[in-house]
């Protein structure tokens, strides 16, 4: 096996905004494994606000494991979560390739049997403007896509005061412009504290919001949070690294989630991420599968996954629409979906 590490960068057509800070541009770490005349390839690409390693240590790691895979040393894989990942991603696509079946196919097993061709995908909005918002929602359904994602809990400058009543105009705004066929779900990157996330979401609880992610940085606010504002509530940021099904357990016990959003990138890879969506599915407990914001490689590792899970799903697998630089068509969506 001959295993390479490259590096590159994709900029973002318009820097996204988040709880964690303004988003320009994807830094990314390519790794390709390639055995018996077949390549598997994966990404990692570290993003701040998750508790993961950062680019630095990734890189670093994949260099030393692709040293020691190439002079045919030890086997394991990366310590550090998205090296972990972007190594697994790229073994579990050698290993389709090797066995001449999808990724997806390899996860399920269901080698030969018939699998969807198309994914629908959600738009991402985080304009903070109301009316540019509202704008970039109505465009992304009128394109084709069953739901919207919008950023919320966007200080107007760091450190600055939640301001509620500004919060919540964005959000019905939004909501206004899309047809009720259209979910609108809510990213707030754990950055409302308990007070400002349950004023927020009892304000808008007659508009119909899909589901809001990580809505406050302590999970332990969640379940009494969904009780009183009625939402329901998805973890994102805290399913991440070596302990995300222990974390998964936990919520699902406290009543805690009615949505895990999974990203194979940051929970350990493909088969760490659909095993993690079986595990929710059997409390009940939905799976939307997202990208990291990667590169081509991560969002095909992130559309297989997603097709194992729940094909019939929106996921959150969409985001090579966000960058300047044209991505291929199997990872840019077309009408809403991406199309095999």
């Amino acid at each position: 096996m001959i295993v390479e590490i490259t590096q590159t960068e994709l900029a973002l057509r318009t820097p996204l905004r988040t709880a964690h800070g303004d988003i320009a541009a994807r830094a990314i770490i390519r790794v390709s494994a390639g055995d018996d005349g077949c390549t598997g390839r994966s990404e990692a690409a570290p993003l701040p606000g998750f508790g993961l390693e950062t680019y630095p240590e990734a890189l670093a790691e994949l260099q030393r494991w692709a040293d020691r895979r190439n002079a045919d040393g030890p086997a394991d894989l990366p310590r550090s979560p998205c090296a972990r990942a972007a190594a697994a991603g790229a073994l579990a696509n050698l290993d389709a390739a090797l066995e001449h079946v999808s990724l997806t196919e390899l996860l399920t097993g269901a080698a030969g049997e018939p699998h969807p061709r198309k994914l629908a995908v959600q738009a991402l909005v985080g304009h903070p403007d109301p009316a540019a918002a509202a704008a970039a929602a109505q465009r992304a359904a009128e394109a084709g896509h069953l739901a919207v994602k919008l950023k919320v809990a966007q200080p107007p400058e760091p450190g600055a005061a939640p301001d509620v009543a500004a919060e919540v105009a964005r959000i019905v705004e939004v909501r206004r412009a899309l047809p009720a066929a259209v979910a609108l779900r809510l990213d707030a990157n754990g950055g409302w504290d308990q007070s400002t996330a349950g004023r927020v979401l009892r304000s808008v609880s007659r508009l119909d919001i899909d589901f809001v992610e990580t809505p406050t940085p302590q999970p332990a606010d969640w379940a009494q949070l969904s009780r009183r504002t009625g939402a329901r509530i998805a973890a994102d940021e805290h399913l991440g690294g070596p302990d995300a099904a222990q974390v998964l357990d936990q919520l699902i016990d406290a009543g805690a989630i009615a949505v895990a959003v999974l990203k194979p990138a940051a929970v350990g890879g493909p088969q760490a991420a659909y095993e993690l969506a079986c595990r929710a599915s059997v409390s009940g407990v939905g799976s939307v599968v997202s990208s990291f914001l990667c590169g081509p490689d991560g969002l095909r590792v992130a559309r297989d996954v997603a097709l194992a899970v729940a094909p019939d799903a929106v996921h959150g697998v969409g985001t090579g629409a966000l960058f300047t630089e044209p991505l291929p068509d199997d990872v840019t969506p077309r009408g809403g979906y991406l199309v095999l």
